[in-house]
């Protein structure tokens, strides 16, 4: 059910009218964490730049399609800066070969983050170490990397249904760590 009190519905609906002071208030209220998801995905500050400007070219040209009953702004937003990264990270072949590459990419961000966002990844490393390896890797490598369910089947050379039932049930369990 959409949130009535937002005023994203109404920044798309007007940015989709032509609006541009609608559009730079939709920019200023999600750009924060839009750019966050981009650098989750990408890995690097200037790609993610990159990207979120990509993702909004992609939002003014294509505000007329937002549709509320499929979802709520943020969710549409954040798909648009997903398929952006993952574009562009195809587009430039920076993606990670190696299997242990992800792990250590978390660790960076880890070390690097403000204290209390490195007090959350900690414990989300924690909660990570309690999951086999090959559950594991398919988590890090569709939520850091954004790879789909296809392509992470055919990096560990399983099926997509054992990927699909495997992130289900990882997903549960960092849920309940993270949440005790």
């Amino acid at each position: 059910m959409p949130n009535n009190d937002s005023p994203l519905p109404e920044l798309v609906r007007r940015t989709a009218a032509g609006d541009k002071i609608a559009f730079s208030a939709l920019y200023q209220a999600t750009s924060p964490k839009l750019f966050g998801v981009a650098l989750r995905i990408s890995g690097r500050k200037e790609i993610a730049e990159e990207v979120l400007q990509e993702a909004f070219v992609a939002v003014w040209a294509r505000a007329k399609d937002y549709d509320a009953v499929r979802g709520s702004v943020m969710t549409w937003l954040v798909t648009i800066v997903r398929h952006c990264a993952i574009d562009q990270l195809r587009h430039q072949q920076s993606r990670p070969e190696g299997h242990s590459v992800p792990e250590e990419l978390l660790s960076s961000f880890i070390a690097i983050g403000r204290s209390d966002l490195g007090a959350e990844m900690r414990a989300l490393q924690r909660c990570l170490d309690e999951l086999d390896p090959q559950p594991r890797q398919a988590v890090l490598l569709a939520y850091l990397y954004g790879l789909t369910r296809d392509e992470i089947a055919a990096r560990l050379a399983v099926p997509v249904g054992t990927v699909k039932s495997s992130l289900w049930r990882s997903l549960e369990r960092l849920q309940r760590c993270l949440e005790s």
